[in-house]
């Protein structure tokens, strides 16, 4: 009897479980963090571009891809194609800085790769027991902390932003994109009133009235009122995005934007400068 390939691949599901996967991926992770040029790269990429200190790179486990690496430069039980990071002779993240993203456990589920001069700037890994933008957020390693905290809980969509918040010692999750699934609808939902989530300021680049308008990113933002009704939804006005109002005028911004963050989880009625409530 000629078995279809749909049974061939529950029997390989069987026999290869996504813990399996997740074990795998952080032996792969570990691969490039003891690679020799990879505290040097990281501080190339993501200290100095990024303006993250290493600290944070270390306990998120990011690295960096040579872009001259070969795929038979890998040890040869870390070149299946399965793990998301190679393809045919070719590796996706060659010349990027990559995210690795955890699940609840601290476990490697698959990786986001960044690179300033590519489109897309971010590419997401995809392998087995793993679909970023449908099935997880960015930092979930730290929701069983998260959890058992009184403090606000601050949801924005990008990476950097998360960790740039994390930098500042606020307790941070990223969205990998805009869009709000169900299943994250019922993880962030059990925040309450605690969850401030914090859209990207889609009219930046215009005028300041712009920035100030109700409708940048609307639709990100009517979503979130639908799925998460107890939530504060604040939308910087100064910046499209929450790492960038750092920037502004020479960081002259950042003590008032970051004293604002924290003023808006206790009072989210006052007249704030950096940021607006929706």
């Amino acid at each position: 009897m000629i078995t279809s390939l749909k049974e061939l691949q529950m029997l390989a599901e069987a026999e290869y479980s996504v813990e399996d996967t997740r074990q795998d991926l952080n032996r792969l992770t570990s691969y490039f963090l003891s690679i020799d040029y990879r505290n040097h790269a990281v501080t190339e990429a993501f200290v100095k571009e990024r303006q993250l200190p290493m600290t944070i790179a270390d306990q998120q486990k990011i690295f960096f891809v040579d872009p001259d690496i070969q795929v038979t430069d890998l040890p040869e039980d870390l070149r299946e194609e399965s793990f998301g990071f190679v393809r045919g002779k070719y590796l996706p993240f060659a010349g990027r800085l990559v995210y690795p993203v955890m699940d609840i456990k601290g476990d490697v589920m698959g990786f986001c790769g960044w690179d300033k001069f590519e489109k897309p700037k971010y590419l997401d890994s995809q392998n087995y027991g793993y679909k970023a933008k449908e099935t997880t957020c960015y930092g979930m390693e730290l929701l069983p902390e998260y959890y058992a905290s009184d403090k606000p809980v601050y949801i924005v969509e990008g990476i950097v932003c998360c960790l740039y918040l994390r930098s500042k010692g606020f307790q941070s999750l990223a969205l990998l994109g805009s869009s709000i699934t169900r299943y994250m609808q019922i993880i962030l939902s059990r925040f309450g009133s605690r969850l401030i989530v914090i859209p990207d300021n889609d009219a930046f680049g215009k005028t300041l009235e712009d920035l100030d308008s109700e409708m940048a990113g609307e639709h990100f933002v009517l979503q979130a009122k639908r799925a998460l009704p107890k939530a504060i939804i604040i939308q910087s006005v100064i910046a499209k995005d929450i790492d960038d109002t750092r920037k502004i005028n020479n960081y002259v911004y950042e003590d008032l934007f970051i004293a604002d963050l924290k003023q808006v989880a206790v009072c989210p009625y006052f007249q704030f400068k950096t940021i607006r409530v929706r």
